[in-house]
């Protein structure tokens, strides 16, 4: 037998009989003295659920909070109801895996049981005990709570779990209350029938949980709890006087102002570290006595349906009109916190386009992807060109090709700078490789994608979509920046939204027309409620309590009512829904956690889908989530249709080349933060071993996905290895935001490993990647890239690298001679030009010449500077002018003839300064090289 089956056996021994020896135990389930050592340091030190008798036997460790020890007083087994009860809500076997959860606790005891077994027959004590626990129960569950164990005359409540629901703390608080009124009715019948008053203690405490593994089976069956909220709610009921109920003082806070309390000051309790401040509740603080039933029922609510919104929709309409018949671009930038209704109002035009026939576009950018150049400008024209994963590179290229011969525009230009952008390869005999430097060709890049939409909506109409700019990448925003300015050039409507803290890059403009959306008004949220509960009209109390609780919020708003019309608390009565429960339970989320969570609970596998896909983003694709689903493809294709159905998804085409979107990024976060720590980082694991198994296009052309999941993961040395590579390719494509980005997650991660010689040969190359960029976007003598170049030049020192060094000492020199430090930096260049000549280097001998030649004509010695110059050029190779200049950031050769020619024009050769000149734009022309263009 397994260890834990026997753990969960003598756990039931100990609960029915109370005592059990050890000797029994090794003949019953033939321990040897280890496993016995093991159970009992299970149960004893780990589970504190038994204590030790002197060596002899194992003792029910609850027996002596319900006054089991000291009255002999047995734990009895619950009655059939009651044991039915329980096991129909224990949670699946099958679901293993731990989670976080807020959990709200009550420990309900029966007060006074010393007092009941010396007065009453142990068979009358039993009749007791079985009506007080089936009283009890029935309010439990009633209220939506979950009978985790019956501790002899105690039993422990769980509200929030298997099941999450809305408002736990105060839903136990009413439980408590409503077991205390029901005390009356046991009283008048079984506590007279044997001449005794029957009262209860209740503790409620709340906090965060860790629900751990399934231990037991049966009726014994549980999931270990781990956290501090069981034990003071154990504690508090102590406290407790008779039919008294004493909670935390968190549950008070999340309970609210729905009952009248009592401050009973800050208490010492045994076991608890500090003060708890403890709170008895005197009562409801409204009248009238409530029953709950919130088991979820499917609600056939239609979709959420646009109200309240007339004048932004008038606006839209107007905009998108005006767009049409004056053949006159506009923006439109919509503002708003999440689940205000931004995606709802531009679902609404785009709807409106659709019907008329004319064409829409939609970029969707994303929170996965905020430092991937252009991501959602990548991801529309992959589906533009209606690529599909099984495609080879040769159909790829035909369908872009098709594309674009849509469009007026040249295909030998154009097909090269998209094939490029998509990461696609061309054969070469077509397509010859691009000869520009990467700034070119990012402009040439964002000059066709531009030319492309105007002329699609010179031939028509076009409405072009752009959501979340929130998450855009820096690339991204500077593009969109462009298509803005020359927007009123054609029929271009475009519509943009984002968070509040979206700040534009933009200036603004004539044609940029901001829309900020407010909460809803109180009339326009109760329509909302009335037409997503369909033809069947709500009670006004429940139209009432949902707009009181969700405050305009368009989505709490859905959210909530949906979860009621999910509920039991209405009923269906054909015409109509009647109340059969109370509302105070339900109240708007602040956040969706709650909501999700009372949705999914029912199907633990659709969660577990749901949560799988929070890993992978807000849209992921069938067949990655297939590659991580311990489910079979049936089951997982009818658990996603699940979450479609129920609108936490939306589907876009079919297995296996389906696509899901969470329907809110709130919902996927919500999923998502309901993991454990632990379990995040195994599912990003996961993510990124299947990325590099079965998507090597993808590890190719975004390895900052691949950084981020094993960053997420904890797998540090491949999320380093990773945001190095990420770093490097945004760099070498001009994407310098994107590039200091990466490399600085990638130095983050990399202070986390041990100090080693290869962690220092890793910083070198972050250091050194990072140190070009910087001085690109911030300029030669910027604090930051002197702290880069400086901590690369002990790093080279430390680790003795001879290739990095030289653009490292270049670095370092242009620092010196940009802050007029013209001694630091001839020092410098004459190290540089020393290194290199020891190895022999030619490119690193030109560089070196070039940065001592400039060093001189500053120190002022022109003449010493011409030799250098001169040596400089006849050093370089014609082949390695390129990657050269992209090295050191510079095009050594033009600069040296430059250099040359103004040290010539300073002794006073005007002729021979402006043959130098001419001979600087040659070389200019023949390498490209923007950056050293731009300075002259």
């Amino acid at each position: 037998m397994k260890f834990a089956k026997v753990l969960a056996r003598v756990t039931w021994l100990l609960v029915t009989e109370n005592t059990v020896s050890y000797q029994r135990l090794r003949r019953d389930f033939g321990l040897d003295d280890g496993a016995l050592e093991d159970l009992r340091r299970q149960l004893v030190l780990i589970h504190k659920v038994a204590t030790d008798q002197g060596g002899e036997s194992l003792a029910w460790a609850h027996a002596a909070s319900s006054g089991t020890a000291s009255t002999g007083l047995a734990p009895i087994r619950p009655s059939a109801p009651v044991a039915a009860a329980v096991a129909t809500s224990q949670p699946a076997a099958t679901v293993s895996d731990a989670e976080r959860r807020p959990l709200t606790v009550m420990f309900c005891d029966l007060a006074d049981s010393t007092a009941l077994s010396a007065r009453l027959d142990p068979e009358d004590l039993q009749d007791v005990i079985r009506a007080y626990q089936e009283t009890c129960t029935g309010l439990i569950q009633a209220y939506g709570g979950f009978v985790a164990k019956y501790m002899g005359d105690g039993i422990l409540v769980y509200f929030g779990y298997p099941k999450s629901l809305e408002k736990n703390a105060e839903r136990a608080v009413r439980t408590g209350l409503a077991i205390v009124e029901a005390m009356g009715g046991l009283n008048a019948g079984p506590g007279r029938a044997k001449g005794i008053e029957i009262a209860v203690r209740i503790g409620i405490a709340t906090g965060l949980v860790m629900v751990g593994e399934v231990v037991g089976e049966g009726l014994a069956q549980e999931r270990t709890v781990i956290g501090e909220a069981p034990n003071v709610a154990a504690r508090l009921q102590s406290l407790a006087g008779r039919n008294g109920i004493v909670i935390g003082a968190l549950t008070k806070e999340i309970a609210g102002d729905a009952f009248l309390y009592e401050d009973l000051g800050a208490r010492e309790l045994k076991g608890i570290t500090g003060l708890v401040v403890a709170w008895g509740v005197a009562g409801l603080r409204d009248a009238g006595d409530e029953r709950a039933d919130e088991a979820e029922t499917e609600s056939g609510a239609p979709p959420p349906t646009l109200v309240g919104r007339d004048e932004e929709v008038g606006l839209l309409r107007r905009a998108w009109q005006g767009t049409k018949d004056e053949r006159r671009g506009q923006v439109v930038l919509i503002s708003g916190e999440a689940g205000i209704g931004k995606s709802v109002l531009i679902d609404g035009l785009r709807a409106g386009v659709l019907a008329e026939g004319l064409p829409r576009v939609t970029f969707r950018c994303s929170p996965y992807h905020t430092n991937s150049a252009l991501y959602p400008v990548i991801e529309h024209f992959k589906r533009l060109a209606g690529w599909q994963p099984e495609d080879a590179p040769a159909a790829r290229v035909a369908k872009l090709e098709a594309m674009i011969e849509h469009y007026d525009q040249p295909l030998g230009e154009t097909l090269p700078l998209l094939a490029s952008l998509l990461s696609l390869p061309l054969p070469e005999e077509r397509y010859p490789p691009l000869t520009l430097t990467p700034q070119q060709q990012k402009q040439q890049t964002q000059d066709a994608i531009i030319a492309m939409t105007l002329e699609a909506a010179e031939q028509q109409p076009l409405l072009e979509l752009w959501e979340d700019l929130h998450w855009a990448d820096p690339s991204t925003l500077e593009l969109l920046e462009l298509l803005i300015e020359q927007a009123p050039t054609a029929s271009l409507l475009m519509v943009l939204t984002a968070r509040p803290e979206f700040v534009p890059p933009w200036p603004a403009r004539s044609h940029i027309t901001p829309i900020t959306l407010n909460r809803l008004e109180r009339q326009h949220s109760e329509a909302l409620v009335n037409r997503l509960a369909g033809t069947r009209p709500l009670p006004a109390e429940v139209v009432e309590h949902i707009v009181a609780k969700t405050d305009g919020v368009p989505l709490y708003v859905e959210e909530l009512t949906k979860t009621i019309l999910a509920s039991d608390i209405l009923r269906d009565t054909g015409g109509r829904y009647e109340l059969t429960g109370p509302l105070a339970s339900l109240a708007i989320p602040d956040t969706l956690q709650e909501s999700l969570m009372a949705r999914l609970d029912r199907l633990p596998q659709v969660r577990e889908l749901a949560q799988l896909g929070s890993v992978l983003g807000r849209e992921f694709a069938y067949e990655m989530i297939t590659g991580l689903a311990t489910v079979g493809e049936t089951a997982l294709q009818a658990g996603l249709g699940q979450l479609v159905a129920s609108e936490l998804l939306y589907q876009r085409g079919r297995p296996p080349r389906a696509r899901y979107i969470f329907k809110h990024a709130l919902v996927q976060d919500a999923a998502y933060q309901s993991l454990l720590r632990r379990t995040r980082q195994q599912h990003h694991q996961q993510v990124a071993e299947l990325l590099e198994s079965r998507f090597p296009e993808v590890v190719r052309v975004q390895p900052e996905l691949l950084a981020r999941h094993y960053s997420e993961a904890g797998v540090t040395e491949r999320a380093v290895t990773y945001w190095l590579e990420a770093g490097r390719r945004a760099a070498g494509r001009s994407a310098y935001p994107e590039a200091i980005a990466h490399l600085h997650q990638g130095l983050a991660m990399l202070a986390d490993l041990a100090e080693t010689p290869e962690r220092a040969r890793q910083e070198l190359a972050f250091q050194s990647t990072l140190g070009p960029v910087v001085m690109a976007t911030q300029g030669y003598g910027s604090s930051a890239a002197a702290v880069i170049y400086h901590r690369a030049r002990e790093l080279c020192r430390l680790v003795g690298d001879t290739e990095v060094i030289y653009p490292v000492l270049f670095g370092v020199y242009l620092l010196d001679l940009v802050s007029a430090r013209y001694r630091e930096s001839i020092e410098v260049a004459n190290e540089l030009l020393e290194l290199a000549r020891q190895a022999g280097n030619s490119g690193a001998r030109a560089a070196g010449h070039l940065a001592l030649g400039v060093s001189l004509v500053q120190a002022g010695q022109p003449s010493l500077a011409c030799e250098h110059f001169e040596q400089s050029i006849a050093l370089l190779d014609q082949e390695e002018r390129r990657p050269i200049a992209f090295r050191y950031g510079l095009e050594v050769g033009a600069t040296a003839q430059a250099y040359w020619a103004w040290s010539l024009w300073l002794l006073g050769y005007p002729d021979q300064a402006l043959e130098r000149g001419r001979q600087t734009l040659g070389l200019l022309e023949e390498v490209r090289h923007p950056y050293t263009e731009s300075r002259g």
